[in-house]
């Protein structure tokens, strides 16, 4: 009963704290942010359910193996894109105000590889978190999680056009938008 209780504490915090976010970027019209939060919202509560009451065998897992490996190595590149992206965006993006409010392309680094590595990294996550827990829950908040960070770069191209205008779209024509190999062929 306690797991329930503390799940239900850490879901809540997820959606305020979050929920503050989403706000912001619906008032502010921002798409792809929008579609961000809902993606992140769902991710997170996907992992307060596994962690506190889905452990406790409160729904069943497939507990196949070797996709749980895969799951667990999957995690290496998701992570390297998200923290290197938000790394690369507080040394070099001149942030104002939140990391990931840039006021300059960042063409070097992760960001010369893919244009949207953050939101690969998360899609990337989603994937692993559904192959590391294999739960109807994990797929039902994972799939359409996945969906959301997929939009949301797709939606942020708009958003990079209109901000840095013909730049963005010069950048665009050189980095590819989610295609590592071809980011990594581009840049041999």
């Amino acid at each position: 009963m306690l797991n329930l209780y503390l799940c239900i504490g850490i879901c809540m915090v997820i959606w305020i704290v979050n929920g503050r976010w989403l706000v912001e970027s619906i008032r502010s019209h921002v798409t792809s942010e929008i579609y961000t939060h809902i993606g992140l919202g769902a991710f997170l509560t996907l992992l307060a359910l596994e962690l506190t009451i889905g452990i406790q065998g409160s729904w069943s897992h497939f507990n196949v193996k070797w996709l749980e490996i895969i799951g667990w190595i999957l995690y290496v590149p998701a992570a390297f894109f998200v923290f290197g992206a938000i790394a690369t965006l507080q040394h070099k993006g001149k942030p104002v105000g939140e990391v990931t409010e840039t006021t300059i392309i960042i063409t070097t680094g992760i960001y010369g590889l893919i244009r949207q590595p953050m939101t690969l990294g998360m899609f990337i996550w989603s994937i692993a978190l559904i192959l590391v827990f294999q739960s109807v829950v994990s797929i039902i908040l994972c799939v359409p999680s996945a969906l959301c960070f997929w939009i949301s770069a797709r939606k942020d191209t708009a958003n990079n056009i209109k901000k840095f205008g013909v730049d963005y779209e010069e950048y665009m024509k050189k980095v590819p938008i989610w295609n590592v190999l071809g980011g990594l062929r581009r840049k041999l």
